[in-house]
This record gives C-alpha cells, sequence and structure tokens, in this order.
C-alpha cells in the first residue's frame, strides 16, 4: 500500500531531524538536518500547505521550505505540485523561502521535471536535489527504489492490458466510454474486461498519457504511448519464450493452414512480405496449437518433416492475446496487424527497425488498419 502523506513526512523526520543535544552522525541525508516542522500550514486566502519545514546543513547555512508531499512521482502528481508549489511561492513573494517536493521515490524524469521548474526534492530513498540561491547546492542520486508500490506501472504495456493502448492507436475517432473501448477490443478477437478496460485507463492518465475529457478519451502523446508498447513487448517477450518448430515445406502448400480450423497468423518478415514491406524465404507464423497444426497437415497429406537445419516454416506456439487482436487479411489468409508487427521488427535487428519507421509513420498518422 501507497504511504499517507502523514506517513512519508513523518519517516522523513525521524531519519534527519535533530533533537536539541544529539549527536549528528553520517546518515544517508548528511549533511542535511531538520530543525523545525510545522504541518498544514495556512497561508493565504484558503491556501494550504502541506509543512513548512526549517533545514540546516550541518556546521553551514540553515534555510526554510515549502513543502508539497506526494505518495507517489508519477507525472501527473509531479506536475500537480509544480503548479500547487509556483501558486504559493508567487503568492507569498518570500524570497528566503524554497519550493521542496517531498515523495517516497523519485522518477528521473520527474526529478528532472522539478530540475527545469527550479523546485527542490527528497526522497525517503536518500536521493535528493536541494537548491537554495547561490549558497547550497545537494544533488544525490542512484538509491534504489524502497517502495516498489511506486515505480511506473509497466504490466499495463504487457499482454491483454496492452491492448487498450493499441486500441487508443488504432481508431481515428475518441472513445468516448469505457465500453466503447471493451467492444472495440472483443470485435477484434480478443476478450477483455471493463475492469481491465477502467484500471490500465486510469493508469495511463496517472502517466500523463491520456486525457480524459467530456467528448471521450484523448491520447496526448501518440509516439510515447508507442514508446511505451515497445518497452512492455521487450520485456513481455524476454521472460517469456515461445517455442519454435521448424519444418520443411513447399510454400505454395502453406496455404493449406490458413483455410483449416487451425489458428494461425502469418508474422515477422513474412508478414511484412505479406504488406510488400520485405521480401524473405521464411515463412513464419503463430499458431496456438503445433499439435492441431500438425494433425492439419497430416489430413492433408502435405509432405513435410522436421527440419531445423533447412526448413524454411518456423511455427511459433503462443497464446499471447496480443498475436491474435485485430488480424489482417481474413479470409484468404491471417496476418498480424501493423501495431504488433511493429513491435516484432523493433527488437529483430538489424534489419527490423527501418521496416518498423515505415509502419510507426502509418500508426502516427492513425493510418494503420484498425
Amino acid at each position: 500500500m501507497r504511504l499517507k502523506e502523514s506517513e512519508i513526512l513523518e519517516r522523513l523526520r525521524q531519519e534527519i531531524e535533530v533533537e536539541p543535544g544529539q549527536v549528528i552522525d553520517s546518515g544517508k541525508y548528511a549533511p542535511l538536518i531538520i530543525k523545525r516542522v510545522e504541518q498544514d500550514v495556512l497561508l493565504s486566502e484558503g491556501l494550504r500547505a502541506d509543512a513548512i519545514i526549517d533545514f540546516c546543513v550541518v556546521d553551514g547555512p540553515c534555510f526554510k521550505a515549502l513543502v508539497e508531499i506526494k505518495n507517489v512521482s508519477t507525472p501527473k502528481e509531479i506536475s500537480l505540485a509544480v503548479n500547487q508549489l509556483s501558486t504559493f511561492i508567487n503568492r507569498l513573494n518570500d524570497k528566503e523561502i524554497i519550493p521542496l517536493t517531498i515523495v517516497p521515490y523519485m522518477r528521473r524524469e520527474q526529478a528532472y521535471k522539478l530540475q527545469q521548474n527550479g523546485i527542490s526534492w527528497i526522497d525517503l530513498c536518500g536521493n535528493m536535489m536541494i537548491k537554495v540561491g547561490g549558497k547550497i547546492y545537494i544533488e544525490r542520486s542512484g538509491k534504489k527504489n524502497q517502495f516498489p508500490d511506486t515505480a511506473p506501472i509497466k504490466k499495463i504495456f504487457e499482454g491483454t492490458s496492452s491492448l487498450v493502448s493499441r486500441a487508443l492507436l488504432l481508431k481515428k475517432e475518441l472513445f468516448r466510454s469505457f465500453y466503447e473501448v471493451v467492444d472495440f477490443i472483443n470485435q477484434r478477437g480478443v476478450d477483455i474486461t471493463l475492469s481491465t478496460i477502467s484500471k490500465v485507463i486510469s493508469s495511463l492518465e496517472e502517466e500523463l498519457l491520456i486525457t480524459k475529457i467530456d467528448s471521450g478519451i484523448v491520447v496526448n502523446n501518440r509516439e510515447k504511448l508507442l514508446d511505451k508498447l515497445v518497452e512492455g513487448y521487450r520485456t513481455y517477450t524476454e521472460r517469456n519464450e515461445n517455442k519454435t518448430y521448424t519444418f520443411a515445406i513447399d510454400e505454395s502448400q502453406i496455404n493449406i493452414l490458413f483455410f483449416s480450423e487451425v489458428d494461425c497468423a502469418s508474422c515477422g518478415f513474412y508478414a511484412a512480405k505479406h504488406k510488400e514491406l520485405a521480401t524473405t524465404d521464411r515463412i513464419t507464423i503463430y499458431v496456438k496449437s503445433i499439435n492441431e497444426a500438425r494433425k492439419v497437415f497430416e489430413r492433408s497429406r502435405v509432405e513435410f518433416k522436421p527440419d531445423t537445419e533447412f526448413g524454411q516454416l518456423d511455427l511459433i506456439e503462443t497464446r499471447n492475446p496480443c498475436v491474435w487482436f485485430n488480424l489482417q487479411g481474413k479470409p484468404d489468409y491471417s496476418v498480424v496487424d501493423d501495431i504488433e508487427l511493429y513491435l516484432e521488427m523493433m527488437i529483430d535487428t538489424p534489419r527490423g527497425p527501418k521496416i518498423a519507421e515505415i509502419l510507426k509513420e502509418r500508426i502516427l498518422k492513425g493510418q494503420s488498419n484498425g
């Protein structure tokens, strides 16, 4: 569970507050110490700050900080902190006080955003950036996140959850409700629940990747959302290795698979060949069941044999729902859609990224096959 604001402040106080007569040792926040804390401070015109803290540097100067506490350093929460602190500082018009954010763990991108806006910060892991005019500058980074619940949510870009982001990139018009997202995905070959949609949309909003407005769900940055899908796809594939079976077979006979009851889809460079983006002699196909594929070959009396050395047919067994989402080419054949192929090409070096660039342009312009 995430810490409450009061718990975050209390933990910080326990680490670096110094009582009169106490001997100062070399803690993780040294040389910074707290001298006094005032919580829930009424500033002016009804504005309240989480705290005002008097800090000192051991054997050095002291300074006062106006503090906003956030229990997570998502882009949304840090943007709120920037806006709040900027408003507070402007209203106070006190050059002796600095704006400061305290979080359990500060993510690198958000630390940079705070620095750009002239706001100092501290996290409970021992990282910090404190700047007070030309008098004090303390920067410490590299301490690992001790609060996993505050880490960026990666699994929303993996498996079934990633289909929400894919749907947002595929549909040209805005989704007006969560129900429309559910219908869009379910009509394209994969079952997803309203609960999953709600959780993913909420997380995407925290990351400022989307915005919910009265007319629907707006993607704020299509390219960044696509980049996040690449990260999730790479992580997922590294963790889940599919089984590949290689056979020797005549390419002219491969259509037997497409007209059978076996779930299958062209992928990789073979899919790129179908989309007229590449040429290849290899036939690469996803199947849900290798045993079902074997039975189709046997019933059709197609001559094939396992051949890992010279075989040109690779059957990749997978039940990853993303593969079966939004398949193209039916009923004549089945091929993975542009986003799935883009993700495959991005991690298939050195040739893949060149094809991925063509697909990326289609996707970002909303010209993909949604």
